[in-house]
């Protein structure tokens, strides 16, 4: 297994976001594993398999492939297995700072997400998402340079939300600011560059950042094909 890691607290602007890139090789099974965060898994390439809450065959199983999403709360048990004859290419989004219920999975509903209180209601949750299936997982517009495609959380906690989002070439987002989230990017495929405040950096396939509460920020397609990158936020506060 090869991971590289991205956005990090420690060699980035981000307060409780991570990101790695993951490569697992052909026929490679991973251990079972629980995790302290709130994850977002995001396949790239390859086919393989994905266990939650037991080990493979008797977890519920999932196969996973390019542009597929799977997100848990904490301490949710997964394995991840490589089915195919190439590497199984993915990402994994994380943000500290959530918990996991006591006493093992709860179904319970979050009513205050990403606030302190002194007793939350702490859920547990798991999703798999088709991000490019139009039938399960709809798309929209914002103008005709941009198509939004959402990735539902389920019981999220820290993590505030999620989306892939595609520019034309020519076309940039719209500059704006956030007051109670980070926000991160990762480019999937396209080129372009990440507007920081007045500062243009170039980015392309791979590259990521995370701008902090406060920053003006977009994303523009320099290129000559359509740029997809990932979104996603953490609460601060």
């Amino acid at each position: 297994m090869k991971v590289k890691r991205i956005i990090s607290p420690e060699f980035s602007n981000s307060k409780r976001s991570y990101l790695d890139e993951v490569e697992i090789d052909v026929d490679e099974r991973l251990p079972i594993q629980e995790e302290p965060e709130e994850r977002l898994y995001y396949f790239l390439s390859g086919r393989g398999i994905m266990s939650i809450y037991d080990p493979f065959p008797k977890g519920d199983v999932y196969e996973v492939r390019q542009d597929t999403a799977v997100w848990m709360t904490p301490k949710i048990t997964h394995q991840i297995l490589n089915i195919s004859h190439i590497p199984l290419r993915y990402i994994i989004m994380m943000v500290t700072g959530g918990v996991a219920p006591e006493g093992g999975l709860s179904w319970s509903v979050i009513s205050e997400r990403g606030v302190n209180v002194n007793r939350p209601l702490i859920g547990s949750g798991q999703a798999t998402i088709r991000v490019f299936d139009e039938h399960s997982n709809p798309s929209f517009e914002e103008g005709m340079h941009l198509r939004i495609r959402p990735i539902a959380l389920r019981r999220p906690q820290k993590f505030s939300g999620a989306e892939v989002l595609t520019i034309s070439p020519g076309h940039s987002t719209r500059p704006h600011f956030h007051y109670d989230t980070e926000e991160n990017f990762y480019v999937i495929a396209g080129k372009g560059n990440f507007i920081w405040n007045e500062k243009k950096i170039p980015c392309s396939s791979g590259s990521g950042i995370s701008y902090p509460i406060g920053v003006s920020r977009c994303v523009e397609n320099s290129g000559d094909h359509p740029l997809t990158y990932l979104c996603y936020s953490a609460f601060i506060n």
